[in-house]
């Protein structure tokens, strides 16, 4: 590419900024047909001598033209004009393409039924592309570098500050002016905050989940014991049925308390272990510092290594569980209790052939117990996310909007059992027994930090945790450490 192909020229007088210029430039090259699909792009450091410009316009103006979906970069390979699909309207339907995980297409069609049947001249069909959740963050990104970003797609509300960062998302208030402002009265406060990025809604909350503790209901009540509101009821509990008569009653591999607490759980660590912590009087990040470094955090850690090492209720290889082990170990009766999620009801009721009543018979749900500093859970859920490079930005949120319609709320309750964000309507115990038994917990929800670098510095909090529960661990040393790393990974200033 030549500065003839582009056809222009830089004016550094202009009161266009230098990368809206040149952004300007290659865009008109690719719509004139100077530049077609599949045409390699000069690098980075070549453009900068074409046109007399410095690094960080360049790379701006390539960025943004990426993020639209007229450019793909291929890593080791270089930046390419985007191939381009054919326009996705066929005999007067648009098509949205949507990639969601696994269970969630009955919901969005019924939604898109309800979008035609009120737009009957504006008709749509959405093309849904499941993706399993442990590949769903990579498999957006490759979209998006690739410029084949879907239409809409499903986040962790976790992920939302990372992609709005990135430039990948497009505020639904900035499709329909002050949409936040109408539909908020609707939702609930905490998942906006969640899918909140420099005070403005990046996503639409999709659902709504919470860390709760598990435990055998049918087991307290044939003891005569409550379930725990506080740490102290906790191990209380668990060393209750430790004891040796009544481990016979249960069986004797029975342990009182399980959970996810090392690198190879994933995120699941961080989700059910961050309340205590919160719980504990300490935080990862507040108020523009890392905070990690404190006693309250010595606090936390302590608590998790009495109740191996000291009360002997939980067993030390929870560092080595899958993310699902715990709620696995719990359905096989071989817990008294376990943190978990509200999520977890599908496959614990798969994995004892359970229906919501027999599950329901057989389990509690409580919210975690209380620590010195109060009683939280973590928020957790999933996203509506609308990508920079949809062409349809409008029909997308619109039959998003959809998705708060009573009919779609309670498909979307019977196929998933997971809680919506929208306030109305309310699960009843008819239509769904156990979203409305849990529903009040949800009250108790915190979202996890709403920064970009959330994974790496869960990562580091989960590195914390596991490396803490080794027997001999030194805990200000690993405490130091990991405050380090994340003040590396966040740029903020220790505190």
């Amino acid at each position: 590419m030549t500065r003839r192909t582009l056809q222009g020229t830089i004016q550094r007088d202009a009161p266009e900024p230098l990368h809206a210029q040149l952004k300007t430039l290659i865009k008109e090259a690719i719509e004139n047909g100077r530049l077609r699909p599949g045409d390699r792009l000069p690098t980075e450091q070549q453009l900068c001598r074409e046109f007399g410009l410095s690094r960080t316009p360049v790379r701006q103006a390539l960025q943004e033209l990426v993020q639209d979906g007229l450019l793909v970069r291929i890593p080791g390979r270089g930046t390419f004009v985007a191939q381009r699909d054919v326009a996705p309207v066929k005999d007067g339907v648009v098509t949205l393409h949507v990639v969601t995980e696994p269970g969630w297409a009955s919901p969005l069609q019924q939604a898109a039924l309800l979008w035609n049947h009120t737009h009957p001249y504006r008709r749509l069909r959405i093309v849904i592309e499941e993706v399993p959740y442990p590949r769903l963050r990579a498999h957006l990104m490759d979209r998006v570098a690739q410029g084949t970003a879907p239409d809409i797609s499903l986040l962790d509300s976790a992920w939302v500050a990372e992609f709005a960062e990135l430039g990948y998302l497009v505020s639904p208030d900035d499709i329909s002016p002050d949409w936040e402002a109408r539909n908020a009265h609707n939702l609930l406060d905490t998942s906006l905050q969640a899918n909140r990025y420099q005070n403005r809604l990046m996503a639409i909350p999709a659902s709504v989940d919470i860390s709760v503790l598990w435990y055998r209901r049918d087991w307290l009540t044939n003891e005569g014991k409550a379930p725990p509101r506080t740490w102290e009821e906790l191990v209380s509990l668990g060393r209750h049925f430790r004891k040796p008569e009544i481990s016979l009653r249960y069986g004797r591999d029975t342990h009182g308390l399980v959970f996810v607490a090392g690198q190879r759980g994933g995120e699941t660590t961080t989700y059910q272990l961050l309340p205590l912590l919160w719980n504990a009087g300490s935080e990862i990040i507040a108020g523009g510092h890392v905070v990690l470094n404190n006693k309250a955090t010595i606090r936390f850690l302590e608590y998790l290594r009495s109740l191996i090492y000291e009360h002997h209720i939980t067993p030390p290889d929870v560092v080595r569980y899958k993310w699902d082990q715990a709620a696995r170990l719990f359905a096989r009766r071989q817990a008294v209790m376990a943190f978990g999620g509200l999520y977890e009801i599908q496959f614990m009721c798969q994995e004892r052939g359970w229906s919501e009543k027999d599950f329901l018979h057989r389990v509690g749900i409580a919210p975690i117990p209380a620590g010195p500093a109060g009683q939280y859970g973590t928020l957790g859920g999933m996203s509506y996310a609308i990508y920079r490079q949809s062409r349809y930005p409008e029909l997308a949120l619109g039959v998003l909007e959809q998705t708060a319609h009573p009919s779609v709320t309670r498909l979307y309750w019977k196929e998933t059992r997971h809680h919506t964000p929208w306030l109305n309507p309310q699960p009843t115990s008819r239509l769904a027994p156990f979203l409305a038994e849990t529903a009040h917990l949800l009250r108790l929800g915190r979202p996890r930090p709403s920064i970009p670098e959330y994974t790496r510095v869960s990562e580091q909090f989960r590195w914390l945790v596991e490396e803490a529960l080794r027997e001999h661990a030194d805990l200000n040393m690993l405490i130091s450490r990991a405050a380090d790393r994340i003040a590396a990974i966040t740029r903020l200033p220790l505190l």
